[in-house]
């Protein structure tokens, strides 16, 4: 029987009182995933290993069946392997996340208040210095690499999203390194009265990960748009099947994933659909927002799936829980819904 694994990447969270005590999923309209829970079987599950924070890196390589002690650190060498961006065994590769700033703190992880144009446009004009090598993948997103030498000390690992507010000279400090830090103050710029940043973070390194067919002995592809999920699929060996509208956010075109994974589904044994924008909408702290996506989600995408597959086994779940009221990971339980979708 052939499987279709989809991840809503942060799409659980906690109860919200503003929402008569009910998730985001639960208050959300979704027919079909009501359908799916009422003939298959709903469960909550943790998939980050334990002494690690939940992020979609560790979940997702969890979800996938890599052993926890192959499960790297941090995610920009995959976002990297995504990009096409060559990492030398000499070097480091940080994400680099464009960064707003007010009254001295950290405002917001993803550029806002800049189009994806204007972001594209300012990552351009980044400066580099001592052999640092600055790459911009897409959106807010970037990859700075650095020679291992030059790295006595490892900066501390604070993600920006998990930072929202914190001072800018406590994230500086942090960084612990002068190369980086001198980085961080020559690529600070003002526009639209904001102030921005480029702020590097999560060091990580060239990294190998047994095949998906080595581990589970079976054929794999993969429709998603996020370059993380795009580089864990390289290293895994997974297909990656191109998509034309795909975006990591609440604007990807549903329907056109749908399509790939039903046409996937021909010569794959799984299929696995990766959606980022319940991510993205959550760190943004949009509850409505995270609501009217799921919704769409249910469907342009589920009910697609629904109506054209039968004797296949489904499974919809989130890979961590990300607040749309904090904005932040937090590290209770996921949705899990396992289904087959019969004649």
């Amino acid at each position: 029987m052939k499987t279709i694994l989809v991840i809503l990447d942060g799409a659980s969270e906690e109860k919200i009182e503003g929402l008569n005590f009910m998730t985001p999923i639960e208050y959300a309209r979704t027919p079909t995933l009501d359908k799916l829970i009422k003939t298959g079987k709903y469960s909550k599950r943790i998939f980050f290993p334990k002494n690690r924070i939940p992020d979609s890196l560790c979940c997702i390589l969890t979800i996938l069946g890599v052993n926890e002690s192959l499960i790297p650190e941090n995610r920009a060498y995959f976002e990297a392997l995504a990009a096409n961006i060559e990492i030398k065994d000499t070097e480091a590769a940080l994400r680099c996340n464009l960064v707003s700033i007010k009254d001295g703190r950290l405002e917001s992880f993803n550029g806002e208040g800049l189009t994806k144009a204007e972001m594209k446009e300012f990552s351009n004009k980044v400066i580099t210095k001592n052999n640092l090598k600055f790459y911009h993948i897409s959106d807010y997103r970037n990859i700075l690499l650095i020679d291992k030498e030059k790295l006595a000390s490892r900066p501390y690992n604070m993600p920006p999203h998990e930072n929202i507010g914190k001072s800018v000279e406590v994230l500086r400090r942090n960084i612990n390194n002068n190369i980086l830090r001198e980085f961080l103050h020559e690529n600070q710029f003002s526009t639209k009265g904001t102030d921005y940043a480029f702020y590097p973070w999560g060091v990580s390194e060239r990294a190998e990960l047994k095949s998906f067919f080595d581990i589970h002995k079976k054929s794999c592809s993969c429709v998603c748009s996020a370059e993380i999920m795009k580089g864990i699929s390289k290293a895994m060996k997974i297909r990656l099947p191109e998509l034309k509208n795909a975006t990591s956010d609440v604007d990807t075109d549903l329907g056109e994933k749908a399509e790939a994974v039903l046409s996937e589904l021909h010569t794959h044994d799984v299929v696995i659909a990766h959606i980022n924008g319940t991510d993205e909408v959550s760190h943004r702290k949009d509850t409505y927002g995270k609501i009217k996506f799921i919704e769409k989600i249910d469907e342009n995408f589920l009910s697609v799936i629904y109506k054209n597959v039968n004797n296949t086994r489904i499974i919809v779940l989130a890979d961590h829980q990300t607040s749309s009221v904090t904005g932040k990971h937090e590290t209770g339980a996921v949705d899990v819904v396992e289904a087959i979708i019969k004649e």
